[in-house]
């Protein structure tokens, strides 16, 4: 007798079994994919908390409003206390601050940067000699008064 030869049309082959090669490579991957996900959110997390920390501890550092604040600690061009000595820079023998090479340029050059206006009495004050307290409500700015007596009117208001 013979044989019958079964032809299996193409496309369907004999059903295959697992092959665990293929299930370990894909698991692998899902893991090692997981994995950097999760590590991405933390070091996110952990950066963003450091942050967060660092910007509460500047702000706990400021001096209070009202009370007087050194010069040499301010950036008179950006209007900003810096809590540490800046770059000093004399013009028309008055001392003036700046926080960088472009600050002290400004200074230097520019007439209006040595200025500010009293808040109080509006009257154009010399950074150089004024009273400097921080703002209230915007941590890290500064203003400028003509006198101690202007920002504790000012800031009483």
């Amino acid at each position: 007798m013979k044989k019958k030869q079964i032809i299996t049309p193409p496309g369907k082959s004999r059903k295959k079994g697992i092959r665990w090669y293929d299930v370990s490579i894909t698991a692998f991957a899902i893991v090692l994919l997981g994995g950097f996900l999760v590590w991405l959110v933390l070091r996110t997390y952990l950066l963003e908390k450091h942050e967060y920390e660092m910007q509460q501890r500047y702000e706990a550092s400021l001096p209070s409003p009202g009370v007087p604040i050194d010069h040499k600690l301010v950036c008179m061009v950006n209007n900003t206390y810096m809590g540490e000595n800046q770059i000093q820079v004399m013009v028309q023998n008055k001392t003036y601050y700046g926080c960088c090479d472009k600050c002290v340029r400004d200074i230097q050059t520019d007439e209006k940067v040595r200025f500010a206006v009293d808040p109080y009495s509006k009257v154009m004050v010399d950074k150089a000699i004024a009273f400097i307290t921080m703002r209230p409500g915007k941590p890290g700015t500064i203003l400028y008064f003509e006198s101690e007596q202007n920002a504790k009117k000012y800031l009483n208001k």
